[in-house]
């Protein structure tokens, strides 16, 4: 039985096609006169120029084809690397479509969609003709397959109704596929199409099939031999069928118009996809001669090309792999516009679902959203593709507390961090802009000091209890706050960050002191919420602050917290699993010493360590404890303009880590197994900045008020270099 294996391409005069690029950079295009690209070529390929300027050209890639003949002389195969299995005579129709896939990009007549790429060549007949000499193509199939070919395209067929062949099979209930193509299609033995379909089936481990429908535009439910995989479902794995279309486009670059020059998709929709036929491309004439045409033929190499590109830009997906993204980034977003029913959706897993319609498959080919991600891009925390929990790249960041600054962001700074489409394809993220940057606010803390009276300060000889409780026995009083609990002076606001209780939020604390000899003892147990204003009770903790003497006064102490929510302030995130809380222990001292009646120094220092309680999880391994400091040194002037008044200068450290280390586990990418691969490595956390700031306080009475004014200058704020904050705020306060 005879084929043709240009499918009666439809050829069309020089005058049908655009004016000749000059320019020359998309495939297909045409230069010396020759006819260009139909108007839509353009935009089916339209980032293509993006690939390969990227770099991405199909190097290191095979790409078979399976045609009735090449030229392999021509100039679109200079230099190439070229396999070929038996004879291969030559012929305008298989030249025209090698050229579409791999001609060289050397400012030369055109250019394939893969320039870059390889050829394995197969003829239909070696002794040239249209007829089928299956023992060639199926020796052809298996050798490309050997040769790690990943795309086969067939641009050939027979003009058998898909539906006609259904209809065979269930009117001969019990024969197989090899049987019917037998009784159908040409008489070479069940066995030996079998051993035909059985090469299909392997090659799809190493690549994709490419299949060119018909070009009769009467075969409504599409063609046999384009259609197989409805029939035989081994063949699902990695195969696409090509139509053909005539589109027209605005300035925007969407299809307006759509007419279908090709058998419809059919029986294989849910496999296939459309494409710009109208090409111009090398012809078997001379090694310089160039034809235009139109066909299936001539979009399939296209989409074969395109495979090539897959495979060199993600080496680690699979041939199923490249071919989900090629249906899944199809255009179809003309559908509903033109009035084109959607006949089915596929579903190619998290969250990616995508409508064909009989007509069109899945839409137009579209290179560039092949390239990119589809769905949504997540960390991965698992160790295949398909089982591990997935964190949207949204949800994955890290809000470092102020406490480590710019210690994680430089942790993180310069590695690859990989993340995955909802396709399993990974791509690099810069580990820093995983990282918040913090942003300690300053307004807030500034008129908050200015609008309410000064927080606790440690109770001097003889007086049990702070200024701010509110009930007591024989030295014992319930508190509604702890923060400041053991300052040797009422310290402005802006330094509440210079203790570790300033990690606790709303809380209750019961205070506790006694005179022992020349030492006032104070204790302090109190629960509340943390900063980040969880549920009730997530912090707890309690402190001891042993303090003597009068004009001058000095302190020292321990505290403990234990915090449900957070280390010093940072809380764990999904990809940033360092634990569920930490435990903190600190030890602090203090000095308030009275140079004069209205003039007095006043000082405070805390070093602690904070160690991460839970399992490590996401990218940290393991996690160090993590030592920290702060302190606040100033002076203290009262009267001076009026009585009562009073004006402070300080210096003040918040809370900084200075030393501490992590170990991460930095995903790479992933294996074509779907194994996440992963380096180790350890990183010190502690920031490069120290911030210190600078404040001003002036409080003096006002009427029957009090007239509060605070400045404050921050150099290296949030403990990150060269940065820089300033504030002022005014506040009046008066007691009704």
């Amino acid at each position: 039985m005879t084929i043709n294996p240009a499918r009666a391409e439809q050829i069309r005069t020089s005058a049908e096609f655009r004016a000749a690029d000059a320019n020359c950079t998309y495939v297909g295009c045409a230069s010396s006169g020759a006819p260009a690209t139909s108007q839509s070529s353009a935009f089916e390929l339209h980032n293509l120029h993006t690939a390969l300027s990227s770099g991405i050209s199909g190097a290191g890639q095979l790409v078979a084809v399976v045609d009735s003949g090449f030229r392999t002389t021509h100039q679109e195969f200079g230099g190439k690397t070229i396999y070929r299995y038996g004879t291969l005579p030559s012929s305008d129709h298989g030249t025209h479509v090698a050229s579409l896939i791999a001609g060289a990009q050397d400012d030369r007549g055109m250019h394939g969609v893969a320039p870059s790429a390889g050829l394995h060549l197969t003829a239909i007949n070696p002794a040239g003709g249209t007829n089928l000499n299956l023992d060639n193509v199926i020796g052809g199939t298996l050798d490309a397959a050997s040769r790690g070919a990943v795309a086969q395209n067939n641009s050939w067929g027979f003009e058998l109704a898909a539906s006609d062949f259904a209809s065979h099979l269930q009117a001969n209930p019990g024969r197989t596929v090899a049987q019917g193509l037998n009784a159908l299609i040409g008489n070479y033995g069940a066995a030996k199409w079998q051993t035909y379909l059985d090469a299909l089936d392997g090659f799809q481990r190493e690549g994709v099939i490419v299949w060119a429908l018909s070009n009769n535009e009467a075969l409504a439910s599409g063609d046999v031999m384009a259609a197989l995989p409805h029939f035989d479902q081994r063949l699902q794995e990695a195969w696409v069928a090509a139509a053909n279309g005539y589109f027209e486009v605005n300035a925007a670059g969407e299809i307006t118009k759509a007419v279908r020059l090709s058998a419809p998709c059919g029986l294989a929709a849910s496999f296939c996809m459309a494409g710009d036929g109208t090409t111009s491309a090398a012809s078997a004439t001379s090694d310089t001669s160039y034809s235009a045409g139109t066909g299936t033929s001539y979009v399939a190499p296209q989409i074969a090309g395109t495979v090539a590109l897959l495979a060199e830009a993600f080496p680690d997906l699979t041939p199923e792999e490249w071919t989900k993204r090629l249906l899944a980034s199809a255009d179809n977003s003309w559908f509903s516009k033109l009035g084109v029913p959607v006949s089915g959706t596929s579903d190619f897993g998290n969250g990616v679902s995508h409508a064909f319609s009989q007509e069109w498959g899945h839409g137009v080919l579209d290179v560039a959203a092949a390239l990119s991600p589809i769905g949504n891009v997540s960390y991965l925390s698992g160790d295949h593709v398909l089982t591990s929990d997935r964190t949207s790249l949204n949800e994955m960041t890290v809000a470092p507390s102020q406490s480590f600054g710019n210690g994680i962001e430089r942790a993180l700074a310069g590695t690859q961090v990989a993340v995955f489409d909802a396709l399993n394809r990974s791509y690099n993220v810069e580990g820093s802009q995983l990282v918040q940057a913090p942003s300690p606010p300053m307004l807030p803390d500034l008129m908050q000091w200015v609008a309410v009276p000064p927080s606790h300060a440690l109770p001097k000889p003889g007086l049990l209890l702070p200024n701010d409780a509110y009930g007591a026995t024989a030295g014992l009083s319930v508190s509604a706050d702890a923060t400041g609990i053991f300052e040797t002076s009422p310290a402005p606001a802006w330094h509440s960050q210079s203790s570790v209780l300033s990690l606790v939020g709303e809380n209750v604390a019961a205070i506790s002191s006694r005179e022992l000899g020349p030492f006032a003892v104070t204790a302090v147990g109190f629960a509340g919420e943390g900063t980040h204003e969880e549920e009730l009770g997530s912090v707890a903790g309690g402190g001891i602050n042993v303090a003597i003497g009068e004009a001058t006064r000095v302190s020292f102490g321990a505290s403990y917290l234990d915090d449900q929510e957070s280390l010093l302030g940072m809380e764990p995130s999904t990809a940033f699993a360092w634990g569920t809380g930490s435990k903190v222990a600190t030890f602090h001292a203090g000095l308030d010493h009275q140079l004069a009646p209205h003039l007095g120094l006043f000082g405070r220092f805390e070093y602690g360590t904070a160690r991460a309680s839970g399992g490590t999880a996401g990218l940290i391994g393991s996690i160090s404890d993590v030592d920290f400091s702060a302190f606040q040194v100033g002076m203290r002037i009262g009267n001076l303009v009026k009585e009562q008044d009073s004006l402070s200068f300080s210096v003040a450290q918040p809370l900084r880590i200075e030393s501490g280390s992590m170990k991460l586990n930095i995903p790479t990418g992933r294996n074509a197994a779907g194994e996440i691969q992963q380096r180790q490595m350890a990183a010190e956390v502690e920031p490069t900045g120290r911030e210190l700031d600078f404040g001003m306080d002036y409080n003096v009475p006002v009427g029957e008020g009090h007239l509060r004014v605070g400045l404050q200058y921050r150099v290296d704020a949030g403990h990150v270099p060269n940065a820089s904050a300033a504030g002022i705020a005014v506040g009046y306060r008066k007691t009704f």
